[in-house]
């Protein structure tokens, strides 16, 4: 797909550009449309968000416009910024604007479909999480994560399995600082492609800090797999399974095989 840029409008973000990932915020509109299936008839909407101002990695967007948006850091900084009275606020807003082809998951099968995307705005990640303390405190989500890693510690796992891992989020707290010592290995699973890449950079990433600060050294296993949930077969390989904000991303058949995808039965 194409990516076309206007400048920084009112809303935007101007200076060095920002990245785009879990932790910072964003006000989006899209629209997700599946491509004709061959039949003849018209490809059906599968979402559509109107000026949507939401935190990345919080299991807010559809996981593959949410893998989209972090590779946009680049295109999002680059853009030209406007010159003369069209950059005066209450003006044409300047959008970075987005067309993609895309591969998702639809009633248990993978089809494509098209989005298109404006980005309004976008907070770093480091800017907004001094916006939430100043408002007293980590987000929902962060909390969530929190609690999941206290949990594992406490269960003290060879293997885990996060089940629609996103960018790593879950990982990534679960190894920082040490963590984790019981464990030998992790799978990282996403449907979307994109969130899975940046799974894996962001978790080696925290491998090699983790072994930079003095942490024990001890042998990780790591792996990615791409696959729908409802097609995993982990039972046998893993001692615990985790799916954080995951489950109201499925449309109701997937839904329906969770527990025996992820479980291994049936």
């Amino acid at each position: 797909g194409g990516v076309g840029g206007g400048g920084v409008g009112g809303g935007g973000v101007g200076g060095g550009g920002v990245a785009l990932e879990a932790g910072g915020s964003v006000e989006v509109s899209y629209t997700l449309q599946l491509e004709p299936d061959g039949s003849g008839g018209v490809g059906a909407t599968l979402e559509v968000q109107r000026r949507l101002c939401v935190l990345l990695g919080g299991g807010l967007l559809h996981p593959e416009v949410e893998g989209l948006l972090a590779d946009l850091g680049a295109a999002w900084a680059a853009r030209a910024a406007p010159a003369g009275p069209e950059s005066a606020a209450g003006s044409g807003e300047a959008a970075l604007h987005v067309e993609a082809a895309l591969r998702v998951v639809y009633r248990g099968k993978r089809r494509r479909c098209r989005l298109w995307l404006q980005l309004h705005s976008a907070t770093a990640a480091e800017e907004f999480e001094c916006v939430a303390a100043r408002d007293g405190g980590p987000s929902l989500g962060a909390l969530r994560i929190n609690y999941v890693c206290e949990l594992l510690r406490q269960l003290s796992p060879a293997s885990v399995c996060d089940v629609g891992c996103g960018e790593g989020r879950l990982i990534c707290s679960l190894l920082r600082g040490g963590g984790a010592p019981s464990l030998r290995r992790v799978v990282a699973n996403d449907v979307s492609a994109r969130a899975l890449r940046r799974c894996g950079e962001k978790v080696r990433a925290a491998l090699a800090a983790r072994a930079g600060g003095g942490a024990p050294s001890v042998e990780l296993e790591f792996e990615l797999l791409c696959s729908p949930v409802s097609e995993l077969r982990l039972a046998a390989g893993c001692d615990v399974l985790t799916l954080v904000e995951v489950v109201e991303h499925l449309d109701p058949p997937e839904l329906q095989r969770l527990g025996g995808g992820v479980l291994g039965r049936g």
